[in-house]
């Protein structure tokens, strides 16, 4: 897979540029990065929106799982029973790909089995209670590529160490794209990160180069 030149008008005054052709088929894991606003989910966003394909941002399109950043949008008013039974149908194509033994693996590594046996509306859960389930939604469905945005930001330091785990084993069967603000994210599971700046590839590199990477060292948290 190769992200291509092309040129995406966001509104009459901006727009998302990448003058680069980069080629990603030696990463199993990319990171992306950047300040809040410089174009990271929106980037992501030209690979899983079917109607955003006519911009050309990637050589090949495939089907994509995807954990939001929004899960309270996703998930209000709806219960685990009713969000199982949309992932489980294959009428949709992602019942076509869903594995309901891997989503009971994973809730059971990320502890909210008995939580999720209550069937209670997900208005409920805390934040950490629907980004762990919706971790584990995304990691069930067999995509050739997995979308996670911004993974951890509810989680504590023990459930991203699971998460990383998980996705360690996701990288064997599917492409991964992660969106993070942490440096650790990318550290722990990347080998191809990729630095967004003022709607720009600034810079990619593979993650052996991070310790060359002074101002990124510096700028972004663990």
């Amino acid at each position: 897979m190769k992200i291509l030149p092309f040129i995406y008008k966001i509104s009459d005054t901006k727009e998302l540029i990448n003058a680069l052709e980069i080629d990603l088929s030696a990463s199993s894991c990319t990171a992306i990065m950047g300040s809040v606003g410089s174009g990271k989910s929106l980037l992501i966003k030209l690979l899983s929106d079917s109607h955003l394909r006519e911009v050309g941002a990637f050589s090949e399109y495939l089907f994509c799982a995807y954990l939001s950043q929004d899960l309270t949008r996703l998930f209000t008013g709806n219960t685990p029973e009713s969000i199982l039974e949309l992932y489980k149908d294959k009428r949709y194509t992602v019942g076509q790909y869903f594995d309901p033994m891997l989503f009971d693996q994973y809730a059971k590594k990320l502890e909210i089995d008995q939580l999720l046996d209550k069937n209670r509306r997900l208005a409920h859960y805390s934040e950490g209670e629907r980004q762990r389930l919706g971790l584990c939604l995304a990691a069930a469905v067999k995509a050739p590529v997995t979308i996670l945005d911004e993974p951890t930001t509810a989680l504590n330091m023990a459930y991203r160490q699971i998460l990383f785990e998980i996705i360690k084993e996701v990288q064997e069967r599917s492409r991964v794209f992660i969106i993070s603000h942490r440096l650790l994210d990318c550290i722990a599971v990347a080998d191809h990160l990729i630095r967004m700046e003022d709607l720009n590839i600034a810079e990619h590199f593979s993650i052996e180069q991070i310790i060359e990477k002074e101002h990124i060292l510096s700028y972004y948290s663990f």
